[in-house]
């Protein structure tokens, strides 16, 4: 009797310990899950924060020299005879350098899609925003300390025009940037990922001109510009104007020119959270971004810059 209750008792221990060994693995597995939703959570949030700083940093110096052309008139140069393989044209721009009955623009935003959209932007995404910058950049240099592979804006006194090459030991050189921001997706694995990319003016070994791609910044779903226009060339800003309404004379710098830029950013994970589900809108100054319902997690970063060099 006592063999017989004592082998009832051990079965009874044996199905409360599976019970509370289960009890205990869904507890475990639960906890797991919480934990890796926070820690998936968190981690995409730092990634974001770090990518926004990055990109207002990085648009920030971008726009701060921004108009400097060392005392020379962007409107005033000369044509220049260089070819560049796939320049950066449009219906208002004549591209990386002044050309005949076209203007040479130093400043130049839109919606890719719109009329101005440079040429070049072929895999842009569309609805998103493209800048496209030119000035003088750096210290000037001496022809012996020029390198071969930038183009330079050569000052002769009060006489300037652009080189692919410095020749001339009596002149100064100055390091010239011809640059374009716009977004693309591309494909990583089975993902489709907005990216932040640019198209710079470089000379090759060759010595052909060519505008250069690369990519800056992964997770960059959508930018938005505003301006800032001096409408009476005072060298202050009298209001602001979201890019798709500036017109061509203001572009041109024939009504008006664009002495500040207000930049938004929107900033998206790399990769999705299935659980999480974002159905926010985003206010990217006068435009505004519903987020579809997707998985992804997103950041608007903004700031604003105002150009000192004339």
């Amino acid at each position: 009797m006592n063999f017989c209750h004592e082998r009832g008792w051990t079965f009874i221990e044996m199905l409360i310990a599976m019970a509370l060994s289960l009890l205990l693995t869904l507890l475990l597995v639960n906890s797991w899950q919480v934990n890796y939703q926070a820690f998936k959570q968190t981690s995409q949030l730092a990634e974001m924060q770090q990518s926004g700083q990055f990109v207002l940093g990085f648009f920030q110096q971008e726009l701060l020299n921004q108009n400097f052309w060392a005392g020379a008139d962007p409107r005033l140069l000369h044509p220049a005879g260089l070819h560049v393989q796939g320049d950066c044209r449009s219906a208002l721009d004549s591209g990386s350098f002044p050309k005949n009955a076209m203007v040479f623009v130093p400043v130049l935003s839109g919606i890719v899609g719109a009329a101005h959209t440079p040429d070049c932007l072929t895999s842009a995404h569309k609805g998103s925003a493209f800048l496209q910058l030119k000035r003088l950049a750096g210290a000037p240099l001496t022809a012996a300390a020029a390198k071969n592979n930038r183009v330079y804006l050569q000052q002769q006194g009060r006489s300037y025009r652009f080189v692919s090459q410095a020749s001339s030991a009596a002149a100064t050189y100055w390091p010239y940037l011809h640059q374009l921001f716009y977004v693309a997706l591309q494909s990583q694995g089975r993902q489709q990922v907005p990216v932040l990319m640019r198209k710079r003016l470089v000379r090759q070994a060759s010595g052909q001109l060519t505008m250069d791609t690369d990519s800056v910044l992964d997770g960059v779903e959508m930018m938005h510009f505003e301006a800032g226009i001096d409408s009476n060339f005072d060298g202050q800003v009298d209001y602001l104007s979201d890019v798709a309404q500036v017109s061509a004379d203001v572009w041109q710098q024939r009504s008006g020119q664009v002495l500040q830029l207000r930049f938004y950013v929107l900033v998206r994970s790399v990769m999705p959270d299935n659980t999480y589900t974002n159905v926010q809108q985003y206010t990217l100054g006068k435009r505004l971004f519903q987020a579809p319902g997707d998985h992804y997690r997103r950041l608007l970063v903004s700031s604003a810059v105002t150009f000192h060099n004339y």
